[in-house]
C-alpha cells in the first residue's frame, strides 16, 4: 500500500472513528486498513493527483500487474461467511477472478447491509455482498448501481418473541418487534405484519441484531428478526417462533452490487463475477453436508441449527434464476408501496431479464 503526504489531515479523525463505528475489526485490522484507504482517495482527490496514485482501490485496469478487489460484507467473525467464505475457503473466487486481472481479494465486514451499501457510495468497497433490501434501496439512490448477480435465493427469516411471551403474531399488537433498519429483517418484520392485517397496529423498532437478542434475553424486547441458524438456536433456550416468511410463500435474495465506474472500468469483470458466484453454489449444491458443517463450525453454533436454517434449493447456480428475480420484484413491490425508496425503476430492467 503506498502512503500519501496528507493534505486535508482534519479528515483523519472523522474517517477512523466512522470505520471504526461500522467495521467488525478482525486481527488484520480492516477498520484501520479502510480508513486509510479513503483517506488516501479523499486526500488524492483533494490534491488532484487522483490518476497519479496507484493505491489499492481497483483504479488500476493493467491486467498485466493486476488489481485488488475490495469486498464488503456482513459477518459477525470477522472472516468471510456463507457462500462468500465458501468461495473464498474453496480457492474458487480467486480461481475465476483471476483471468479477468484480480491478483488479490480484500474483505470488510460490517454489521448489516445498510452499511456495506454505505461503504460502497464512499468508495470503500468495490462489490457490497448483501440482502435485497439494502441492494433495492441502493439501486433507488443512484441508478448507477449495478447488480452484479444473485448470489441466493429462497432466504428465510423468523420473528422470534421473548419467553414467556407471544406465540402469535397478533399477540403482538401494541407491542413491537426489533430489526436494524434497511436490512432484510426490517422488510420481513414489516411484510409479516402486513401479511397478518395488522399494518399500523405493531410497531418495528431500529435496534442492531446483537442487542436484540441481548434484550430479549433480558425481557426488554418483545420479539425481533433473525436469520439463519440463530433462529432455532433461541427456540431451543425456549424463545418461541412466531412467524417466517417461508409461512407465508415469501423469500428473499442475496445480492452483488457494484457501481457502474467499477464495472466500467474493469468490463470484463461483472460476467466473471457471475461464473465465480454460481461455481461457488454448485460447489456447495455438490458438497452440501461438508458445507453445513463447515457453518457450523465456522459460526460456532450446532450442525442441526444450520441444517434446519439452511436448504440447498438457497444456492442459485445461474445468475438471475426466474424464481430469484420474482422474489426480488416482490421486495421491491413492497418496499416501493410503504416508501421505504428514493425512487422508481424497473427491476427486471436492472438484472436484465426479459419482461
Amino acid at each position: 500500500m503506498i502512503e500519501t503526504v496528507d493534505p486535508a489531515g482534519a479528515l483523519d479523525v472523522y474517517w477512523d472513528e466512522f470505520w471504526r463505528a461500522h467495521a467488525v475489526t478482525d486481527p488484520k485490522g480492516p477498520a484501520l486498513m479502510f480508513s486509510r484507504l479513503c483517506r488516501i482517495v479523499l486526500q488524492t482527490a483533494l490534491a488532484s493527483a487522483l490518476t497519479a496514485t496507484a493505491v489499492a482501490c481497483s483504479t488500476n485496469d493493467d491486467r498485466t500487474e493486476g488489481y485488488t478487489l475490495r469486498i464488503g460484507a456482513t459477518s459477525v467473525t470477522g472472516t468471510p461467511a456463507g457462500s462468500l467464505g465458501w468461495g473464498d475457503r474453496e480457492g474458487i473466487l480467486d480461481k475465476q477472478l483471476k483471468s479477468v486481472g484480480v491478483d488479490k481479494i480484500e474483505y470488510s465486514f460490517f454489521q448489516s447491509g445498510s452499511d456495506v451499501a454505505s461503504a460502497l457510495f464512499a468508495g470503500a468497497v468495490d462489490v457490497a455482498a448483501i440482502g435485497d433490501n439494502p441492494s433495492l434501496r441502493a439501486r433507488s439512490r443512484d441508478p448507477k448501481v449495478v447488480l452484479l448477480t444473485l448470489d441466493s435465493i429462497n432466504g428465510d427469516a423468523w420473528i422470534v418473541g421473548a419467553k414467556g411471551g407471544p406465540t402469535d403474531i397478533r399477540d403482538l399488537v401494541g407491542k413491537s418487534v426489533t430489526a436494524p433498519q434497511g436490512t432484510i429483517r426490517d422488510r420481513a418484520a414489516r411484510q409479516l405484519i402486513d401479511a397478518a392485517g395488522l399494518t399500523g397496529q405493531i410497531q418495528v423498532r431500529d435496534v442492531p441484531t446483537p442487542e436484540s437478542i441481548a434484550g430479549l434475553s433480558a425481557g426488554k424486547i418483545d420479539a425481533t428478526v433473525v436469520t439463519g441458524a440463530s433462529a432455532f438456536e433461541l427456540r431451543e433456550k425456549g424463545f418461541p417462533i412466531i412467524d417466517s416468511l417461508a409461512r407465508h410463500g415469501f423469500g428473499s435474495t442475496g445480492g452483488n452490487i457494484a457501481q457502474s465506474s467499477f464495472t466500467d472500468q474493469h468490463p470484463d469483470f461483472r460476467a466473471a463475477w457471475q461464473q465465480a458466484v454460481t461455481a461457488v453454489n454448485r460447489n456447495i449444491s455438490d458438497n452440501f453436508d461438508k458445507y453445513l458443517a463447515w457453518v457450523a463450525e465456522t459460526d460456532g453454533t450446532k450442525l442441526e441449527y444450520v441444517k434446519e436454517a439452511t436448504r440447498i434449493d438457497e444456492f442459485n447456480t445461474e445468475p438471475f434464476p426466474k424464481v430469484g428475480v420474482d422474489q426480488l420484484e416482490a421486495a421491491y413491490a413492497f418496499l416501493n408501496a410503504d416508501g421505504s425508496l428514493d425512487g422508481e425503476y424497473s427491476v427486471r430492467e436492472w438484472v436484465g431479464a426479459a419482461s
